[in-house]
C-alpha cells in the first residue's frame, strides 16, 4: 500500500530529477508527479528517452496512477494551480531550471523568468497548500570567486560571476522569505559538479566522452587544465535529496559535493585511461563567469542528512562511461 505522500519534481525528466524519480519509485515513498516542459536547451529526445526508461522500468506505477508525467512549464499558474489542487501535493523538489552558466550571460530576462519567478510560483502554492517540504536545487556557482576556501554555507555570496548564478541565489533570498512570513519548510541544496549517467550532453564529462569517440571534436581546457572542480557522483547527490525531502529544519542552506576538488588536467587523463583514447585538447583561458576552483565544506551535509560521499571521482567516471558505451553504441577496439 503506497503511503499518502505525494512528491512533485519539477524538471523531472532532465538528469538529476530523473535519478530522484527513479530513486523515489524503487523506494515506493508514495504518488509521483514528473513535470517539465521539455525545453530545447539541449536535444528535447534526451529527455524523453530518460521518460521512456522511467516508463518501461515502472510500468504498473503508471498504470495505477502513482505515477504521472505532464509537460508544462513552471512559469503556467494555471498549470501548478491545477496539479497542487487536483494531485494534493505534500512534497516539492524543485529542479527545473534554465540551466548553464555561459549561455545565461546572452538570455539574463530569460533565466529571471523560469529561475526565480518560476520559483516564486511554486513557493506561493507551496506556502498556500501548506506542503511538508519543499526541497530546491541550488548551485555551488552562487560562492562566485572566493579565497576562502573551502566554500561554507555563511559565505556572503554577495558577487555572482554569471546571471544563472545570480538567479539562483536570488530565489534562495526569496526562499527564506517564504520560510519567516509563512513558516514553509525549505531544504536548499547547493550541488557540486554533478555527474554520472543521463549527464547532460552540455556538461565538461560528456564532451570528453564524445571526444573519446569523436576525433573532429576538440575539447577547450581552460587555464592549462589548472582549473579545479569538485566533481560529485550522480547516486550520492540523490542520497541527500531523499534524506533532504525526509527532514524539517525549516530554512536550511546545505552543500551537497564531494569535498575533493581535482585538476581539469586529471579529470581528463582518468577519461583518456578509461577509454584507451587520447583527447584532442586546446588550451584556452577561461571565461569569465567561471571560477578557477569549487570546493566544498560538506561537513553540514554529514551533520544533517547523514551525507557521505560513497562514490570516488574514477569509480564515478568508470561507471559513465560505462554507460556512454551502451547509450551511443561505442565500440572498442
Amino acid at each position: 500500500m503506497l503511503k499518502s505522500d505525494v512528491y512533485l519534481v519539477t524538471g523531472g525528466a532532465g538528469f538529476i530529477g530523473s535519478h530522484l524519480i527513479d530513486h523515489l519509485l524503487e523506494l515506493n515513498l508514495g504518488h509521483v508527479i514528473l513535470l517539465d516542459n521539455f525545453n530545447d536547451y539541449y536535444s528535447p529526445r534526451i529527455k524523453q528517452r530518460n521518460i521512456s526508461l522511467l516508463e518501461a522500468r515502472y510500468s504498473t506505477r503508471v498504470l495505477d496512477g502513482s505515477f504521472i508525467i505532464i509537460r508544462g512549464n513552471i512559469n503556467d499558474e494555471e498549470l501548478l494551480k491545477m496539479i497542487f489542487n487536483k494531485y494534493k501535493i505534500t512534497h516539492i523538489a524543485h529542479l527545473a531550471a534554465l540551466a548553464g552558466v555561459r549561455s545565461s550571460t546572452s538570455q539574463i530576462g530569460k533565466y529571471m523568468e523560469v529561475n526565480y519567478a518560476g520559483t516564486q510560483l511554486l513557493l506561493d502554492l507551496a506556502a498556500s497548500h501548506k506542503i511538508t517540504q519543499f526541497v530546491f536545487a541550488s548551485t555551488s556557482s552562487v560562492y562566485g570567486q572566493t579565497d576562502k576556501l573551502p566554500f561554507v554555507e555563511t559565505d556572503s555570496c554577495a558577487q555572482p560571476l554569471s546571471p544563472y548564478a545570480a538567479t539562483k541565489r536570488a530565489a534562495e533570498m526569496l526562499a527564506y522569505v517564504y520560510y519567516n512570513i509563512h513558516g514553509l519548510n525549505i531544504t536548499i541544496l547547493r550541488l557540486f559538479n554533478v555527474y554520472g549517467p543521463r549527464g547532460r550532453p552540455d556538461m565538461m564529462p560528456f564532451k570528453l566522452m564524445r571526444a573519446c569517440i569523436d576525433p573532429t571534436c576538440i575539447i577547450d581546457v581552460f587555464d592549462d587544465g589548472e582549473m579545479k572542480r569538485d566533481w560529485t557522483y550522480i547516486d550520492d547527490v540523490i542520497d541527500a535529496f531523499i534524506n533532504a525531502l525526509d527532514q524539517q529544519y525549516g530554512y536550511e542552506i546545505i552543500n551537497i559535493g564531494c569535498g575533493n576538488p581535482i585538476k581539469l588536467s586529471k579529470f581528463i587523463e582518468h577519461i583518456e585511461q578509461l577509454s584507451g583514447k587520447q583527447i584532442s585538447k586546446r588550451s584556452m583561458k577561461s571565461h569569465k563567469t567561471e571560477p578557477p576552483i569549487t570546493y566544498c565544506d560538506n561537513s553540514k551535509a554529514r551533520k544533517l542528512l547523514n551525507f557521505v560521499p560513497k562514490t570516488s571521482v574514477y569509480e564515478g567516471l568508470e561507471k559513465t562511461w560505462n554507460w556512454f558505451q551502451e547509450e551511443y553504441n561505442v565500440k572498442n577496439d
